[in-house]
């Protein structure tokens, strides 16, 4: 009798240490987290933490699955630092990922301080990056502002354009006709 209790107790040992190292697989993310309509969204980057996004969309989904939120219909954004505006932006659509960084298919951006307005991008293109530590990735771009018109390709640059960068540019500085920009 020992002796068969002895081997059903062995029996269970190695079911139990068999069953406790078999992998345990996580399920995966769900495709589509939460959708909201008609929506106000405020983003605080975390690399850029005097800035803040704010977001008029018709639609903005949380995709989990691809760490991203999307906002759809987009009929406003807007940064601000320290509580100041910064720039405006219009675009079709952008998408957030987990680095609160932007990608638009194109943007239009206004920065209201210099005046200036940034066609970045076009329709149909490669798309728009912002990364929020360093500023705006196009793969072309217009701007235009008092005296000044700028066209090119690859467009890199911090939020001030301090630091901008191009290739294949055409600038056109008309120092006669500057004009002094309306305040919004």
């Amino acid at each position: 009798m020992t002796r068969y209790a002895l081997l059903l107790l062995t029996l269970i040992a190695g079911a139990s240490y068999y069953f406790a190292n078999l992998p345990v697989t996580p399920p995966p993310p769900r495709e589509k987290g939460v959708v909201l309509e008609g929506v106000r969204l405020r983003l605080y980057p975390k690399s850029d933490p005097k800035a803040e996004w704010v977001f008029y969309a018709e639609r903005i989904e949380n995709n989990p699955a691809r760490q991203v939120s999307e906002a759809e219909g987009l009929r406003e954004g807007a940064r601000y630092v320290d509580g100041e505006l910064d720039l405006t932006l219009a675009a079709p659509r952008v998408t957030i990922d987990r680095n609160d960084d932007l990608t638009l298919p194109y943007a239009v951006v206004e920065i209201p301080k210099e005046c200036y307005v940034i066609q970045l991008g076009s329709e149909g293109g490669p798309p728009v990056r912002i990364l929020q530590d360093r500023g705006f990735t196009a793969p072309t771009f217009t701007l235009a502002g008092p005296g000044i018109s700028i066209r090119g390709e690859g467009f890199r640059s911090d939020f001030k354009l301090e630091d901008a960068s191009w290739e294949n540019g055409e600038d056109i500085v008309e120092m006669d006709n500057v004009k002094e920009c309306a305040s919004p």
